[in-house]
């Protein structure tokens, strides 16, 4: 396999240079201006075989991401907004990037503390197309076309929440990246007239199906604004986009203030979520709001590239019984799925277990972590598989569906969560063994926060949440934190965290004086 990432877009940029690729910041750019600063980008970026891209929803988070695959390096995406000091520190001194590009958030995080862990190369990508001074004093050479790789080689470096407080990359290769946008551009068939969304912050994995289904096939990328991304209605009819993609959190939101009619958004084709369960009732309200489009839900952790299960709601399977949710559904070509026991033996259809991947997509495994990779991705029956951590059934139609998690990892707005984490953290801010972390609440079956709970602490729950906010990225600050005298505790000793999430439910305003 001779492959690079942006090696779709650089022949399309070939084919047709003045075709729309990306528009970003209320400005429009073509595939060959885009192309043009890209390859002096990559230039600058020499023999860097590992760069982080500290920058999000701009000209220099794209150039970014295209230059470092153009280049033949594997790229790390790091929020600028989301990510705590100690937290990308933490990531920073577990990769060792070779290069790290800025946008002007991302330069404005370049602390002293920072710039002493950060590579010495650093790109300020900060500027505005035709105004990037320090890409014009770096270098005047361009790299005219991206180096071809192997399957083998890096693609990207994803860092999702660990259990033990420490984030973990997540290693995908070319192989598998290539494996799965081919599976999407057979199933979605994007052409160059199509005009995609792209509402997910370049640490989800979903963004790089919104950006690389588009540009190999010589469609546009529509950025959404972070101040228009949890109601979008006025931008997919005002750029007349074709294609969706989203977690089913901004669809619920969209419903939730009334913004989701029928018949709202005549120009979608195609409608993605991903990240989460979407429940029936929402998939058929923007099948109304969206009357010409297929409604997709994709499920797929990072560690099996993006999505790598699928279901068509509404015309394919039935709904999963009692949840009401659309189905994960028939694994992509190329993808195996299973339901295994606790003893990892193959359950039979219908039986409820693990679900566990298998094929082409899995992950190399999580980043210098070779025991966390070999537990996660054992080897079954001479097959290497990925441990899910979903419960799931399969049923007589072949359809998998969702039924939960095994452990106590969440889906908040799409990212994933692990409430161990949130634990951690706050038992070290605490100084105290006694604190829990609930999702609560959840509408539509989607989860809406975390609460937490501490006890014998002195520290007050807004001194609390402020240690927390230097740690955490936002979406994993708890709403609020309970101060309670005892926490509540089962039979066998352990914190009964249903006994938390109980009075929570019953009146939701119990504890707000506390909080």
């Amino acid at each position: 396999m001779n492959f690079n990432l942006a090696s779709p877009f650089y022949e399309q940029a070939r084919a047709q240079p003045e075709n729309l690729a990306l528009r970003v910041s209320g400005k429009a750019y073509s595939y060959g201006e885009l192309a043009a600063l890209t390859g002096r980008a990559a230039a600058a970026l020499g023999d860097a075989r590992k760069v982080g891209v500290l920058a999000s929803r701009t000209l220099g988070a794209y150039v970014g991401i295209l230059a470092s695959s153009w280049s033949g390096a594997a790229y790390i995406p790091l929020s600028p907004t989301k990510l705590p000091d100690e937290r990308l520190a933490a990531i920073l001194e577990i990769i060792r990037p070779d290069a790290l590009i800025v946008d002007s958030a991302g330069l404005a995080r370049m602390t002293p503390a920072l710039r002493a862990i950060a590579p010495p190369l650093i790109l300020d990508l900060s500027g505005q197309f035709n105004l990037l001074p320090e890409l014009n004093s770096l270098t005047k050479e361009r790299v005219e076309a991206p180096s071809l790789r192997g399957a083998d080689d890096l693609a990207y470096v994803i860092f999702t929440s660990g259990t033990t407080g420490v984030a973990k990359g997540v290693v995908i290769k070319l192989g598998s990246i290539a494996q799965f946008l081919e599976a999407m551009r057979v199933r979605i068939k994007p052409v160059s007239a199509d005009r995609i969304s792209q509402t997910s912050e370049l640490s989800f994995d979903v963004s790089v199906f919104e950006m690389f289904l588009a540009w190999g096939s010589g469609a546009s990328v529509y950025v959404v604004p972070a101040t228009q991304l949890m109601s979008p209605s006025h931008f997919i009819t005002d750029h007349g986009l074709t294609i969706w993609s989203s977690v089913p959190s901004i669809a619920a939101f969209m419903r939730g203030v009334k913004t989701l009619k029928p018949g709202a958004f005549p120009s979608l084709r195609y409608s993605v979520f991903c990240g989460e369960a979407l429940p029936y009732p929402l998939a058929e309200a923007w099948q109304a709001a969206a009357p010409s489009s297929i409604v997709e839900n994709l499920y797929g952790p990072t560690e099996a590239t993006v999505g790598c299960v699928s279901a068509t709601a509404g015309s394919e399977f039935p709904a999963t019984p009692t949840l009401n949710l659309v189905p994960s559904g028939l694994p992509l070509p190329g993808v195996e799925a299973a339901v295994v026991d606790e003893s990892l033996a193959f359950l039979p259809v219908g039986e409820v277990g693990q679900l566990v991947i298998a094929g082409g997509q899995l992950a190399e495994g999580y980043y210098n972590e070779p025991e966390l990779t070999r537990e996660r991705f054992p080897t079954i029956d001479g097959k290497r598989w990925y441990l899910t951590g979903d419960l799931t059934r399969q049923d007589e139609h072949g359809a998998f569906h969702h039924l939960g998690r095994m452990d106590r990892q969440i889906k908040l707005m799409g990212q994933r969560v692990e409430l161990e984490e949130i634990e951690a953290h706050l038992r070290s801010v605490s100084n105290s063994d006694n604190v829990a972390a609930v999702a609560w609440p959840i509408e539509d079956g989607l989860v809406q926060g975390v609460v937490g709970f501490t006890s014998g602490v002195s520290a007050s729950p807004q001194e609390l949440l402020d240690l927390l906010r230097r740690r955490l990225p936002l979406y994993m600050v708890p709403r609020r934190i309970v101060q309670l005298d005892e926490l509540p505790h089962t039979s066998s000793g352990k914190i009964d965290r249903n006994a938390l999430v109980l009075p929570l439910n019953e009146s939701p305003s119990l504890y707000e004086e506390a909080s």
